[in-house]
């Protein structure tokens, strides 16, 4: 019988001291040597008649490690079951003492799920703040689908903003000659007036007519962000090989259709973009009230929190910051990045995260909250689309890295504090304390009116 002792190390984590009598180190240690004598080629043997001593002699670095492996392996996962431990973290071996004729004594320490007595989580008060679609909102909608659809025609002359350039830019360091290939290419796109290029670039091509070119230097000191330039002069040769100007289409029924063959006027349009914005805020005004209502809860409680996620958390948050910040073209070896600062910039939120799952679970676990395979692959579909790649490729991804455990706790999660959020006590905001607001932000500038005259 597997012996097993339980310690509480500290709320979040447990040791456990483990002992495997001998006849069972004899049992599995002679069960590995009957299948190697079965297996093995030994010269001047048949194959299944080499002696037990001779294999023992000949493998016996292999057998003694199979044998440990294998029986901390089994009496690990005996002694989470009988003892009814749920873990959090991969498992920290340590004082392993193995001999033939011993029994077999390690020890093990895992990080555990908290132990939560959860709190009231229904009929929450969470203010639901005004959702509204200003003639502003529509308008810049529209202007945005004008600008999609708008024709170019190409142009004399200097550029204005708002125009597009086609320009070919060379860069090369300006000491040795070698070109800075993040800052080269033919062909580019360009809308003036955007920050789409340095600015010492941009500030060129307002200069420039189509054909021309120019060569420009520029220094750069150690702390401009872009890695490439840091700390560099460089040489841009710039050629401007055509500006052309946008033509917006009318605002007519003809555009409203080319938006959509349904669309019978411009009113139609307006109509759809004002009922679509409209959705959207509807859908961000409930996210900010789901995740009021989710910090409230939090406040509630007070638990230790296991380490190990919370670092798997943080880490994880520091590497995607790092990963995008890289490809945006951020010098990565700069103070900013150094992972203690990282560290005091993202642990707190991962804090927040973890803390968040174990309540969210733990409602979900009271509720009988359940996730199907088919809510799974969804997420998975919409992760892959994201990420443009194939839901098969994803979803093997995800198996070989025991990923589909985790995109099953974020399900569980968002039901949970939907479940909480269709309970909560919703309450509108009241007329009068807007207006009270206006009246205050009036006195403010009446106030700051009469103090700008009396200077």
């Amino acid at each position: 019988m597997v012996k097993v002792e339980v310690e509480n190390v500290k709320p979040s984590s447990k040791k456990l001291h483990i002992e495997v009598p001998v006849e069972k180190v004899k049992e599995k240690r002679d069960k590995i040597i009957s299948h190697l004598k079965k297996t093995v080629n030994i010269k001047g043997f048949r194959k299944g008649k080499v002696p037990k001593n001779v294999i023992e002699q000949t493998y016996k670095k292999e057998i003694d490690e199979d044998t440990q492996r294998e029986l901390i392996a089994e009496a690990y996962e005996f002694a989470i079951e009988d003892n009814k431990i749920k873990t959090v973290s991969e498992p920290a071996f340590s004082a392993i003492e193995y001999a033939n004729d011993k029994p077999l004594r390690f020890d093990v320490t895992v990080d555990v799920k908290p132990e939560i007595e959860l709190k009231e989580y229904k009929g929450i008060e969470v203010e639901k703040k005004e959702v509204k679609v200003t003639q502003e909102d529509i308008d810049k909608t529209i202007n945005q689908l004008r600008d999609a659809f708008a024709e170019l025609e190409d142009k004399d002359g200097v550029s204005q903003e708002g125009d597009i350039a086609i320009v070919d830019i060379k860069t090369f360091d300006s000491q040795t000659n070698y070109p800075i290939k993040d800052f080269t290419g033919e062909n580019l796109y360009v809308e003036v007036g955007k920050k789409q290029l340095l600015e010492e670039i941009e500030k060129e091509i307002y200069t420039m007519k189509s054909g021309e070119s120019k060569e420009i230097e520029a220094s750069f000191d150690n702390n401009y962000p872009l890695r490439a330039l840091k700390g560099k002069t460089v040489k841009f040769e710039i050629t401007l090989k055509s500006l052309k100007a946008k033509k917006l289409p009318e605002l007519n029924e003809e555009f409203a259709k080319k938006i959509n063959k349904d669309f019978k006027s411009l009113d139609d349009l307006k109509a759809d973009i004002e009922k679509r914005l409209l959705e959207n805020k509807e859908k961000e005004e409930k996210e900010r009230q789901k995740d009021a209502l989710l910090n409230k809860i939090l406040e509630e409680y007070d638990f230790e929190l296991p380490m190990s996620l919370v670092n798997q958390e943080t880490n994880q948050m520091m590497v995607e910051y790092v990963k995008n910040m890289y490809y945006m073209g951020a010098d990565i070896n700069s103070d900013e990045y150094k992972p203690q600062n990282l560290r005091k910039r993202f642990e707190k939120e991962a804090q927040k995260r973890v803390k968040a799952t174990f309540v969210l679970l733990a409602i979900a676990e009271k509720e009988g909250l359940d996730v199907s395979s088919e809510e799974i692959n969804r997420a998975i579909a919409q992760d892959a689309n994201a990420k443009n790649t194939t839901f098969e490729e994803l979803y093997k991804e995800y198996q070989e890295k025991g990923l589909l455990p985790v995109v099953q706790m974020d399900i569980l999660g968002d039901k949970a504090l939907e479940l909480v959020y269709e309970n909560a006590k919703i309450t509108e905001a009241k007329p009068e304390e807007a207006e009270d607001t206006s009246k205050t932000k009036e006195v403010d500038k009446s106030d700051t009116q009469k103090n700008k005259e009396n200077e």
